[in-house]
């Protein structure tokens, strides 16, 4: 037989690689309702990017608020608690120890004063950040449960695919050896075929089973959706509500006066 080289080789190789696949079986996966493909990750995302920017922009807020109140001489008290700490220990030491400690504890109360100014500015309340902390995580988890769930079944079904391939052909070969007289060679590949049966009845029913659990998996997927989705709408309600407020209050400080007013009031009419 002649050999190809070149170009033409491997243009042949190819027209046969393709034609190899093509004729693969394709075997289909275990049919999934369209509600349990990847819809729920976008929730969790929505929500999980406004939980943070609303944590981002308070804390920004908040550490500014507190830099400025700082500036302006707030926090003494603590500086004061401070100092009598230091002069309880004595010495250099003590003073600097002390006056640390006041530092860090005048920081840290104007930074929680202006954290919580700035959520009640905002219109937010701890436990709605709370809320939408929980819910996230809750849904999060749920999704890649049943996500792993999901997976599982689709491995099992697989599996039992390749068993049933088995016990068919089992079945076929334990038929030729009748046929050609070797009755030991078909009891033994019949027995073989039994057991095979077995694992498969076994793994049809493990299918069954984790295919009720992924349609209760997905109700409580879409119960903590709805949740998550009720959440991120009363937090958006809230901000904007607040940012209505101050925009509404600000046009009413920047009014200008009517001219002809001004006129008459400097007159003194």
């Amino acid at each position: 037989m002649a050999r190809l080289h070149g170009p033409r080789a491997m243009r042949l190789l190819r027209f046969c690689l393709f034609n190899a696949i093509s004729l693969l079986p394709r075997t289909n996966s275990l049919a999934i309702p369209s509600s349990l493909r990847c819809r729920h990750p976008r929730t969790i995302r929505l929500t999980t990017f406004l939980r943070n920017d609303l944590r981002d922009e308070i804390e920004r807020s908040a550490q500014r608020r507190a830099y400025e109140n700082r500036a302006r001489g707030g926090g003494t008290g603590e500086t004061v608690g401070g100092a009598i700490l230091g002069g309880l220990l004595g010495g250099p030491f003590g003073a600097l120890f002390g006056a640390q400690i006041g530092a860090s504890f005048g920081a840290a109360s104007s930074l929680d004063k202006a954290r919580k100014e700035e959520m009640r500015r905002k219109g937010v309340t701890p436990e709605m950040l709370d809320q939408a902390t929980e819910i996230g995580v809750a849904l999060r988890q749920a999704v890649e449960a049943l996500r792993a769930t999901r997976e599982s079944v689709d491995t099992s079904q697989q599996l039992a695919k390749t068993l049933d391939r088995q016990e068919k052909s089992l079945y076929e070969r334990a038929k030729s050896a009748i046929s050609s007289g070797d009755e030991e060679v078909a009891r033994r590949l019949l027995l073989e075929r039994e057991s095979v049966k077995e694992k498969l009845l076994k793994i049809l029913k493990s299918v069954s089973e984790d295919r009720k659990r992924l349609a209760i998996m997905e109700s409580n997927v879409e119960a903590l959706e709805t949740r998550a989705l009720e959440i991120e709408s009363l937090l958006r309600r809230s901000v904007g509500a607040s940012s209505w407020q101050d925009s509404a209050n600000i046009g009413l400080s920047l009014e200008p006066e009517d001219p002809l007013l001004k006129k008459f009031r400097d007159l003194g009419m």
